[in-house]
């Protein structure tokens, strides 16, 4: 009897783990409450800054799109295939387009301008500056692969412009690296053109039929296969 009673006196000397635990977190807080405000405060600050960020991207990125929207009302109107636009009308598309870049240039229509800007220049005939908006696209647009695919034979125009055919020729290598079936007839004529072009036949021609297999129903068919009799005389 003596015995049981000793041992219940040593456990309850024994310090209980769990109320132990519950002491220690208590003094943490108590002496650290400063601390925890300001930590718990910053948290606040940044998922405010976070939420702010996001509604303002959002906004931006609207008023962007319909900035866009109106320039490309005049872009359609001179670029129509029923009425070519004058230079000026021209400049002053690139005008619109400038000023989309220049106000939202982190938003998607603020880099989609750039890609505008290019074919704006190409239309001109001021190759160098379409070379320099085409390879600003390239440098800020996302993995969008249509997009991409635009600005790269934009460069390839721009290059056969300027006589430029070995670089020509990349350009429009790369579309057919991108694999975008969209563009890869286009990408055929173009090498197509720029081999003849440097006097290998033998190349242009298989660029020529490749271009036949993949859009033998196109208006420029007719045109083609003219041009792959004519070169196998």
């Amino acid at each position: 009897m003596t015995r049981a009673k000793k041992i219940i006196k040593k456990r309850l000397k024994e310090p209980d783990e769990f109320i132990t635990l519950t002491e220690r977190a208590f003094l943490f807080v108590t002496h650290h409450t400063k601390s925890i405000a300001v930590g718990a405060g910053i948290v606040l600050v940044l998922l405010l800054s976070i939420f702010f960020f996001q509604k303002w991207e959002m906004k931006n990125e609207g008023s962007a799109y319909q900035m866009l929207n109106l320039v490309m009302e005049s872009y359609q109107m001179v670029s129509s295939p029923y009425r070519e636009g004058s230079p000026q009308e021209y400049k002053n598309v690139l005008e619109g387009l400038n000023e989309v870049i220049t106000k939202f240039p982190g938003t998607s229509s603020g880099k989609l301008a750039i890609l505008y800007k290019g074919n704006a220049y190409l239309r001109l005939g001021e190759f160098d500056e379409a070379i320099k908006a085409y390879e600003v696209y390239l440098e800020k647009a996302g993995k969008e692969r249509l997009y991409r695919s635009f600005a790269m034979e934009g460069l390839g125009y721009s290059y056969e412009g300027k006589k430029n055919y070995e670089k020509a020729m990349h350009a429009y290598q790369r579309v057919l690296d991108l694999g975008e079936s969209f563009q890869l007839a286009n990408a055929h004529l173009g090498l197509g053109r720029c081999y003849e072009k440097m006097g290998k036949t033998k190349e242009a021609l298989e660029h020529y039929k490749s271009f036949i297999k993949i859009s033998q129903k196109s208006q420029m068919a007719n045109i083609v296969l003219r041009k792959i009799s004519s070169l196998e005389k």
